[in-house]
């Protein structure tokens, strides 16, 4: 080449740029972990009061009495914390290779950058499972599946056995129970259903998360004059497509199950508590680069210390459906 030096030859040109085509992004996720975060001090778990019975009351005669037994209305919805992390290794020898003007990349920067992307990844997955001993997810988030629910494939939720809730019963909405149903059709109107089933009072959910089957199906099942493009809320602020249904922003989640698992979720996010840990370390904390034995090597983990609680669960649903 002429007037290129033999340096030049050598180096190939490299964009001081990269793309992302591995990741998805979760508008949920990005939601809830920012508006929604709780800050945990410290303790052997959460502790979360609720309201679980009603205190007697009624009408009274002249010379009537009055019950005094005593009534139980206060327990807490308890979790402990779980702890993900991301590892970053590095062999020693490309630091030799990548040092410079001329490196192909900065390869601390991109292992990073990567880091971050794996973690809201394996949060935003676990936010919608769930963390209980029986189904072997002791260690994971308890997500949105075992909290709404209606007690029928969770009887006992954030350390509080449903049934217990002012005398709830399994299958009907109210106390911890959400609406739950499990569709082999997907209609507006079943959809409609579980979101007049999860409104009490002005309390309804403002979310529904759906995977791109479920968005196709209230997509196409309304009217063009119905579909209420969204974008000057939080999420279309940043981006992310959504439109109204009732009073809701519906979204796609492409890290929520699909197919034999699949699902739908109304999330009332004014009841969505994420509890992230105060110490440094366990606050997406960075242990620091250690050497490994007999080797060039490093490597440290990404960690976090953060669990999900929902301390009312009526306001939401979830409809499972092997279409979506």
């Amino acid at each position: 080449m002429v007037g290129s030096s033999e340096s030049d030859r050598k180096t190939p040109h490299i964009e001081p740029k990269t793309t992302d085509v591995v990741y998805a992004t979760s508008p949920v996720f990005t939601r809830l972990s920012q508006a929604n975060a709780e800050k945990f001090s410290g303790n052997s778990q959460i502790r979360r009061p609720i309201i679980v019975g009603m205190l007697n009351g009624g009408v009274i005669g002249r010379g009537g009495t009055v019950p005094v037994n005593f009534v139980v209305t206060d327990a807490a919805l308890t979790a402990i914390m779980k702890v993900y992390w991301v590892g970053i290794t590095l062999y020693g020898y490309d630091a030799m290779n990548n040092d410079g003007p001329e490196a192909i990349f900065n390869q601390v920067e991109m292992k990073f950058l990567n880091a971050s992307l794996k973690m809201a990844q394996l949060l935003a997955t676990d936010m919608y499972l769930n963390g209980q001993s029986s189904t072997g997810r002791a260690l994971n988030l308890n997500g949105f599946s075992e909290w709404y629910d209606d007690g029928n494939l969770f009887p006992q939720v954030g350390g509080q056995n449903r049934t217990d809730i002012n005398g709830q019963v399994t299958g009907t909405p109210g106390g911890l129970n959400a609406f739950t149903a499990t569709l082999t059709s997907v209609t507006l109107q079943a959809i409609n259903t579980a979101y007049g089933n999860a409104c009490w009072g002005p309390d309804h959910p403002d979310i529904i998360a759906c995977t791109q089957n479920g968005w196709n199906y209230i997509w196409n099942g309304l009217q063009p004059s119905q579909r209420y493009a969204n974008v000057e809320n939080d999420l279309g602020n940043i981006g992310f497509t959504n439109f109204r249904f009732n009073a809701a922003d519906v979204v796609i989640d492409r890290y929520m199950p699909t197919g034999t698992n699949g699902v739908m979720f109304g999330i009332n996010s004014a009841y969505v508590e994420w509890y992230f840990s105060n110490v440094p370390l366990f606050q997406f904390g960075w242990t620091g680069f250690k050497g490994a034995n007999n080797s060039l090597d490093v490597t440290g983990q990404y960690v976090v210390g953060n669990n999900i609680l929902v301390p009312n669960p009526r306001t939401g649903f979830k409809l499972l459906s092997t279409l979506f």
